[in-house]
């Protein structure tokens, strides 16, 4: 026990951040590069499960493969293939928005625009005090 607690106050107090790994050595050849290599394949190794676990680890997976492969109705499709996308607006009213980015404005601009029919739109726009 004393020499468990000596070790972690040693780590602590140099900083853990730098040691990478942690060696219990219980003989002269644990501490070899033959045993770091062995150490090193130990905690690559698959870790012992019951069958029970690897089950529920199977499950774990093949739901997480499903939920990655599901798109639900949030999938966001673009159907217009390469077609853009914009608004038509009149002179007017890029002129009023032009206007809009005056400094000391004190204008609040509204814009109506009802489509009515495949190429006509009915639009006004209005200015307002605040």
């Amino acid at each position: 026990m004393l020499y468990a607690s000596t070790r972690n106050s040693i780590t602590k107090s140099l900083g853990s951040a730098y040691f990478t790994d942690s060696i219990f050595a219980t003989s002269k050849d644990d501490v070899t590069g033959g045993g770091y290599a062995r150490h090193l394949r130990h905690l690559a190794a698959p870790k012992p499960m019951s069958e029970r676990e690897k089950v529920l680890a199977e499950m774990a997976e093949a739901e997480k493969q499903a939920a990655d492969a599901y798109q639900g109705s949030n999938a966001r499709k673009n159907h217009l293939s390469g077609a853009v996308v914009g608004f038509s607006w009149s002179p007017d009213v890029e002129e009023a928005f032009k206007q809009l980015a005056v400094e000391g404005s004190s204008k609040l601009l509204v814009v109506v625009s009802i489509l009515c029919c495949a190429d006509q739109a009915l639009s006004s726009n209005f200015w307002l005090d605040r």
